[in-house]
């Protein structure tokens, strides 16, 4: 951590990693939990550990299509008779008599009489008699019960945020509700005279919003629900009318005012009315964003202005809050090595996320290029980008055939 001159005090400038600890270790662990339909549980951080009551496969079925034998049958003779079939969710309850098949598709209980399983590729069948082209194997093509998931195992540990995957598995074992954490209240506005929302006429000096419409869509990919509070002028009063509503939610996340220009007001007003933890990252883009507390109890994050800024401080910072908020542990992204395949400039002082595409070369080898000018205001640099190029603050960037590390948008909540 370092700090730096300003008129009225010494403001520390936190590293990306520092920033991220301080902001974790300040979210306390969620104890409010609630009972939801398994349908409405994809997204939702579970609240208790979830163990198997019943063993995977629950009986002994077929891997594959074709019949089902006594293997000791098959040292003995070349041809069986058919003595009936056992398909998914009808299966054979007679006896089987010696040397006979029993007709069996994938999924289906094996008859009790029977140990192994011949594909249907593998036989010649005329009229009821069938003959195999291959010698079958002992208990070959069988899935025995337990295989997949035993009695008393840990299927799913409490604090994992629910895939849909997940919620299949829990569906398996026949159970229809799960506790997960209450869901956090979290608003969202920007501030600006010179936003305007889309769908009204622009005068001029004015812009569309961008920012509010990007960062509630990366909370809603990242399974986070989002109150819209609009667009804020660049005034104190609106400003408090806003800090004033600290107990209304757990989180309240600004885009713009939180430089120093003359008419921004978040750094002042948060610490009028709460408490500012810092204001200073050195990271690009991204460096001023304000956090601390309301004394109305909402977490606040001013993010920059600059729509990349915002987007890039909304998932390094605010999402790994909110989902530690929801008892979600945090998970490093996973990065990677790639030949970059153009100059990549940087200036010493700042980690910098570069905006960039990655893709296999002819020889599968990871590549990667930049997606053009990465100035914060340039939001296209987004749209055209699968990852980001990672910069550490001591290097004065990349240069063409260098290996640089990169994490993919795919590892990243709100841009997976």
């Amino acid at each position: 951590m370092t700090t730096e001159s300003h008129p009225k005090m010494a403001t520390p400038v936190y590293s990306l990693d520092e920033a991220r600890d301080a902001v974790l270790a300040l979210i306390p662990a969620p104890v409010s939990t609630e009972s939801i339909a398994l349908e409405n549980a994809v997204n939702r951080v579970l609240a208790k550990d979830i163990r198997a009551q019943h063993q995977v496969p629950p009986f002994r079925n077929s891997a594959m299509d074709g019949y089902a034998i006594r293997y000791q049958d098959s040292l003995n003779t070349e041809q069986f008779r058919l003595a009936g079939k056992s398909l998914a969710g009808h299966p054979f309850t007679g006896n089987m008599p010696a040397n006979s098949a029993v007709r069996i598709t994938t999924g289906a209980a094996l008859p009790a009489d029977a140990d192994t399983v011949v594909i249907q590729e593998n036989t010649i069948v005329e009229d009821d008699v069938i003959s195999f082209t291959q010698a079958p194997k002992a208990q070959q093509h069988l899935r025995n019960p337990g295989d997949d998931i035993a009695i008393g195992q840990l299927l799913i540990e409490k604090n994992r945020r629910l895939s849909p995957a997940d919620t299949g598995l829990i569906a398996a074992q026949g159970i229809a509700t799960v506790d997960v954490f209450i869901q956090p209240r979290v608003a969202v506005f920007s501030t600006g005279d010179e936003l305007c929302n889309a769908g009204t006429p622009l005068k001029y000096g004015q812009i569309y919003d961008s920012n509010r419409t990007s960062i509630r869509s990366l909370l809603a990919r990242a399974g986070i629900e989002t109150t819209d509070l609009g667009i804020i002028s660049d005034h104190p009063d609106a400003m408090q009318t806003i800090m004033n509503r600290g107990a209304d939610f757990d989180f309240i996340l600004s885009s713009g005012g939180v430089s120093v220009g003359e008419a921004d007001y978040v750094k002042a007003s948060l610490e009028n009315n709460g408490e500012l933890f810092f204001w200073k990252v050195a990271m690009k883009p991204g460096k001023p964003m304000v956090t601390g507390k309301l004394t109305g109890g909402a977490f606040y994050f001013g993010l920059p202005g600059n729509p990349v800024s915002s987007m890039v401080t909304c998932v390094q910072f605010v999402i790994p809050a909110i989902n530690a908020f929801c008892g979600q542990t945090y998970q490093p992204p996973i990065s990677l090595s790639a030949v970059a395949q153009c100059n990549l400039p940087k200036e010493i002082g700042r980690f910098e996320f570069q905006r960039a595409c990655a893709f296999p070369d002819e020889k599968g080898k990871l590549t990667v290029t930049t997606t053009g000018l990465q100035d914060s205001h340039v939001l296209s640099s987004m749209t055209k980008a699968n990852c980001f190029v990672c910069l550490q603050a001591d290097s004065s960037g990349a240069n063409a055939g260098d290996i640089v590390e990169i994490i993919l948008f795919s590892s990243l909540p709100g841009l997976n």
